[in-house]
């Protein structure tokens, strides 16, 4: 879909930044793979959306050739996102990132900031990624909602695995608002909490380990009792309705060979946040 329907760049409203980058992956490696993957499958999805009565392709899409990872180091190589990401925001291009791992998401929120001095982030991930350093680096993945909190507010949705340290922070008034997956099913929805933490510039980060492992197998570090499709489209639609989304970001896919679908459903879910946030 996104390379099928890939028009001029200097005509396309959207453009998708692909970022093959896991310098700091733990668990099963390979969230190198996840953009290609997206973007293969992508070009077997069905153009309308059903439930829109819309073609969100309409909009204009241009795909980027995948930014070359950096083997130097996590700050390096989320630096020149940061770079990249910019390029795009200052020629009022909509930047859709698709990775790769959840540390690229820090290059982009920096150069959104830039952009949009009251901006705040929300985070969908089953990890809080508060730790203040992980393996010796404070730019892990393991770390980037921590930095991200740095620069911008931050709401986080969807958590269900906790460090001891990262339940100590969330216990101090400094830490970001955490919605807990339990807190999002159907018979007790926080919506509404989370929309009224966010500014009206949000920018919308998707680590894809936030959905149930029985719909989403691949990622590197799984954890049951995620949000399903359904659970996760009737989340993010009133948010994508009521604020202004500048950007987002779909990450963490580590794709299974012998198993397509999870590929299938990460560029669906791309092209229905698509579709939420611009036929408003």
């Amino acid at each position: 879909m996104f390379t099928e329907v890939n028009v001029d760049f200097e005509t396309a409203r959207v453009v998708v930044l692909p970022v093959a980058y896991d310098g700091t992956s733990t668990g099963r490696k390979g969230t190198r793979y996840g953009p290609q993957a997206i973007l293969n499958a992508s070009q077997w999805l069905e153009l309308w959306d059903i439930e829109l009565n819309f073609d969100p392709s309409e909009i204009g899409i241009h795909t980027l050739p995948n930014l070359e990872p950096l083997a130097s180091s996590p700050e390096q190589m989320i630096n020149l996102v940061y770079q990249k990401v910019k390029e795009l925001t200052d020629r009022n291009k909509f930047p859709v990132i698709i990775g790769g791992e959840h540390s690229i998401s820090l290059g982009a929120v920096k150069s959104f900031k830039e952009k949009h001095p009251n901006l705040s982030c929300l985070v969908l991930d089953a990890h809080a990624d508060l730790r203040n350093e992980y393996e010796g680096s404070k730019y892990s993945h393991a770390c980037v909602t921590r930095r991200i909190q740095e620069l911008v507010p931050v709401v986080i949705s969807g958590v269900r695995s906790l460090a001891k340290e990262e339940a100590e922070y969330l216990s101090t008034e400094e830490a970001p608002l955490c919605v807990f997956a339990k807190s999002l099913q159907p018979e007790a929805p926080k919506v509404a909490d989370v929309i009224s933490n966010l500014s009206d510039e949000v920018y919308l980060s998707v680590d894809i380990d936030v959905l149930d492992t029985g719909i989403m197998p691949s990622v590197g570090t799984p954890e049951p009792g995620g949000l399903l499709w359904d659970e996760i489209l009737e989340f993010l639609k009133p948010i994508c309705k009521s604020k202004h989304i500048v950007g987002f970001d779909v990450v963490e896919l580590c794709p299974i060979p012998e198993n397509p679908a999870p590929d299938y459903l990460a560029a669906k879910l791309i092209y229905k946040i698509l579709g939420y946030i611009f036929s408003k």
